[in-house]
């Protein structure tokens, strides 16, 4: 047997010591790299908790046109003649106030407080802009907690809103969300303020969803 036999085994073992030790240092390594729950920042947390807020819309609370109660008006011929001329005169005067009243429901699912600087919100009627607003300034929006923000509108209707109809075909259905030609609908945008005080950028207005609208579960 040669000198050269006797090395072999050493050869291998030493050989195998080094990947073992190799292998070990490359799961050390990937363990190190890989993130963890303490290694994720406050703010990757409140921008992943922006992004899972959930906002729905209530069903109108309350409707007036011209201090009238319109809430249930579904045609023109629901409001009496004498009333829809006490409409046409306040409109004629410059004096047809619409009040409306409704909730959103903001949720927050996760796990990490979020701080709402306000919500932007925006009405249309027939796709055309009537109004817009904030609510909800500087509201804690808790883990796992819902919030009411309320949405309260008191606007001055003007004649080219109408676009030559009438106050009461203007009232006409403005309350049913149910409708298959719904009229009014809302558009949000909700803006955020982190733990550490830095300013979210603000992103596009989106339509807001009804309460009866059931979020979409993907089937496993």
């Amino acid at each position: 047997m040669t000198f050269s036999s006797y090395l072999a085994p050493a050869r291998a073992l030493a050989l195998g010591s080094l990947l073992l030790a190799a292998a070990s240092c490359s799961v050390s390594e990937q363990v190190k790299d890989k993130p963890t729950g303490k290694n994720v920042s406050a703010e990757a947390l409140e921008n992943e908790a922006y992004t899972l807020m959930q906002y729905r819309l209530n069903f109108i609370d309350e409707a007036k046109l011209g201090g009238q109660d319109i809430l249930f008006v579904r045609q023109a011929s629901d409001i009496a003649s004498a009333q829809q001329q006490q409409l046409q005169t306040a409109l004629a005067k410059g004096n047809l106030p619409l009040h409306l009243k409704m909730r959103v429901y903001a949720k927050n699912p996760t796990a990490t407080n979020v701080q709402l600087k306000q919500l932007d919100y925006k009405l249309l009627l027939d796709g055309k802009e009537l109004t817009t607003g904030t609510t909800g300034a500087n509201t804690q929006l808790e883990a796992s907690a819902i919030e009411t923000l309320p949405i309260d509108v008191d606007i001055n209707v003007k004649p080219a809103q109408l676009s030559g109809s009438t106050p009461a075909a203007f009232a006409a259905g403005l309350t049913d969300f149910t409708a298959a030609n719904r009229r009014l609908t809302v558009q949000i945008r909700p803006q955020y303020v982190g733990a550490s005080g830095r300013q979210v950028p603000a992103s596009n207005f989106e339509p807001v969803q009804l309460v009866t609208v059931k979020k979409a579960v993907s089937a496993k």
